[in-house]
């Protein structure tokens, strides 16, 4: 019986069958397999996250607006790595509150990109679709009372306008009550999907790995 010759299929196959059965040891609990795999992907992926961030961000938008010879590109190119020296001055306990600056700058643009993002990609879009009849009637019609009413009801159930407030605590009204048990429903319907969804990927992808794990066993055998 011959050996297969070493092909980068042959160990590109070895290496995921390895980390199949090291990630799926996690079953039987914690373990030293499980453990190397696992620091294995996050070295990996932190390797990858560092070159994409030199190659594809710190060069094209630092380094070479800055050796450009260009003012207006070396100016603009500076503020960020201002930025970016800003948040290392928080280190220092003398020095952090020049770093509150950068920070301060990070969390409002990161907000007021959410909030448009919300807005522009999510609200207005889904407040579209829910008028936009896209079956004959009357189905159309009832589709779209079914989501504006998941909407309008999902959206109570995280609201808490109270009635009155007595000893034995804050009391919602009566019809609010109503409409956020409706959105409460709503909500545990959707989770439930989205659960449903998670194990038929996570079968999926089991099934595929086995199916992958057993071809590649089926090519070592002459």
């Amino acid at each position: 019986m011959t050996l297969p010759q070493l092909s980068p299929e042959l160990i590109g196959g070895g290496l995921a069958f390895f980390f199949t059965i090291a990630l799926l040891s996690y079953v039987i609990g914690d373990n030293v397999i499980y453990r190397l795999a696992l620091h294995l992907f996050v070295g990996v992926a932190a390797g990858y996250v560092g070159l994409v961030a030199i190659y594809k961000v710190i060069t094209p938008y630092l380094i070479v607006p800055m050796t450009s010879g260009d003012t207006t590109l070396a100016a603009l190119a500076a503020v960020p790595l201002l930025l970016f020296i800003f948040l290392i001055l928080k280190l220092s306990p003398r020095t952090s509150a020049l770093g509150n600056i950068g920070i301060a700058y990070m969390v409002g643009v990161g907000t007021a990109v959410a909030v448009g993002g919300a807005i522009i990609g999510t609200l207005i879009p889904q407040i579209m679709m829910t008028w936009r009849a896209s079956e004959p009637f009357p189905n159309a019609i009832a589709n779209q009372i079914v989501i504006a009413l998941g909407a309008v009801t999902t959206l109570l159930y995280f609201q808490y306008w109270l009635r009155v407030e007595t000893t034995a605590g804050a009391e919602r009204a009566a019809v609010l009550a109503v409409l956020a048990s409706v959105g409460k429903g709503f909500i545990v319907t959707t989770l439930g999907a989205i659960y449903a969804g998670m194990i038929l990927s996570g079968i999926a992808v089991f099934s595929e790995r086995v199916m992958a794990m057993s071809s590649w066993i089926q090519g070592l055998i002459p």
